[in-house]
């Protein structure tokens, strides 16, 4: 049952909450994915439509929102397709360059590497930064290469004999540095 029949039927106990108490998470729910319109959730709770559309716009809940999200979330149709689009655009071997300049540039270059090798720190030369760059993209290149020709049992290897040096390390935490924000912005989210 979606969450509009169960309001109506909730509404017809005479146990509806008020519209103030319902979450945001309910009311995008209600707009987003059910398409269901201000004036129909307002006509439900018994308040005025304005104040249905100030509480989504003040809350960030847009049509625009709902269709990104759904873009971006791989566990739905339009997600899948268009993740696999995007795998199969980019994972090619002609791309090896690309993608591992651009890895390099993001999970390392534009680090704390980037600060140590600036003014006023200057502590990498230009020479130290080539070889530190030339060595990082290399060996991506080399890693994305397995995993484009589906190499498992080689990256397996790889991991699982290079995990045992970073063991004392600090666990690794996902930290996108903007990505998602990126992706969002290009998408046309404000």
């Amino acid at each position: 049952m979606k969450l509009y029949e169960t309001f109506v039927s909730k509404k017809n106990k005479n146990n509806l909450p008020p519209f103030e108490e319902i979450s945001n998470a309910e009311l995008e729910q209600l707009f987003t994915k059910e398409m269901v319109s201000d004036n129909r959730i307002a006509e439900l709770f018994g308040v005025k439509t304005s104040k249905v559309t100030y509480r989504r716009r003040k809350n960030g809940i847009t049509i625009r929102k709902g269709i990104i999200d759904e873009v971006l979330n791989p566990n739905t149709d339009k997600g899948k397709q268009i993740n696999l689009q995007m795998k199969e655009e980019v994972f090619t071997k002609e791309n090896l360059d690309k993608i591992s300049k651009a890895i390099t540039h993001f999970a390392f270059r534009n680090g704390p590497i980037e600060d140590m090798h600036a003014y006023p720190n200057n502590q990498l030369s230009e020479n130290d930064m080539k070889v530190l760059n030339k060595f990082m993209v290399n060996r991506l290149a080399y890693i994305f290469d397995l995993i484009i020709d589906e190499k498992w049992l080689e990256l397996g290897v790889l991991i699982n004999h290079f995990s045992l040096y970073g063991e004392g390390w600090d666990k690794a935490e996902l930290e996108d540095g903007g990505n998602k924000k990126m992706v969002r912005r290009l998408l046309g989210e404000k």
